[in-house]
């Protein structure tokens, strides 16, 4: 099969369909988003006439056979996310900003200072209240493993990226545990395809076929024109390779 992957949108609702145009042309099996849908930044992005959360909401969901929330999207219908290094409080959106900022100190993201709100109506919120944090997808043989970021920061809410192969093995150790071979996420806004395959961090540009194999980590670029090369990813499991592709 060949999987079309995509990841943070951040309400663009031009670069989405640019891409989805692309994705149809390249005669995909099945399309998967891998969260943030939402978050318009005043301070990192600059399509604020065009920005249009539900209409990319609408279209991913005609689209996609399966979207995974990312921290932007949690945050827009006030939900705490259930894996993350930070335990927030039961009433976490009871409290105000400088609550929050005062009991969280940093180690996760806040958004009221510069993120517009998404305006989705009360069934987008509720669609996006009851999306599943990750999935595992049978294919073939293989089971894969879909997420925004990566264990236990799944969700991406946590204020932390990791850089080097060893920070990513307590991930490696949660698809064990989970019988995943292979994973994907998001959230990096990298431009071009990243592996993390245990030993190194592998990056190429858009538009190279990487051959990828068990016990990878792959990185899927950002949709959102804030990145520093917009594009989504195809996979394909019947000769194992991934390739990113430019919008």
């Amino acid at each position: 099969m060949r999987i079309a992957l995509l990841s943070d949108v951040h309400e663009d609702i031009i670069n989405l369909q640019l891409a989805l145009d692309k994705i149809s042309r390249l005669q995909c099996d099945e399309v998967i988003c891998l969260g943030d849908i939402s978050g318009y930044s005043a301070t990192h992005h600059d399509y604020l006439t065009s920005r249009n959360a539900r209409e990319c909401l609408k279209l991913l969901r005609e689209h996609c056979q399966l979207i995974i929330p990312g921290n932007h999207d949690l945050h827009a219908v006030y939900r705490t996310p259930k894996f993350s290094g930070f335990e927030y409080p039961s009433k976490w959106y009871d409290m105000d900003y400088w609550q929050r900022t005062e009991l969280s100190k940093g180690q996760v993201w806040l958004y009221e200072h510069d993120e517009l709100d998404p305006l989705y109506t009360n069934e987008d919120n509720d669609f996006l209240f009851h999306l599943q944090e990750m999935s595992i997808k049978k294919y073939g043989e293989r089971n894969i493993l879909f997420s925004h970021y990566l264990y236990p920061n799944l969700t991406g809410s946590e204020q932390v990226f990791y850089h080097n192969p060893a920070e990513f093995n307590g991930h490696r150790g949660f698809m064990n545990r989970l019988g995943a071979q292979i994973s994907f996420a998001g959230h990096r806004h990298f431009g071009g395809v990243m592996i993390n395959s245990g030993k190194s961090l592998v990056t190429k540009g858009l538009g190279k076929v990487v051959a990828v194999k068990d016990g990878d980590i792959i990185h899927v670029p950002a949709i959102t024109r804030a990145a520093s090369n917009s594009g989504f990813m195809i996979f394909d499991d019947e000769i194992m390779t991934v390739q990113g592709y430019k919008i």
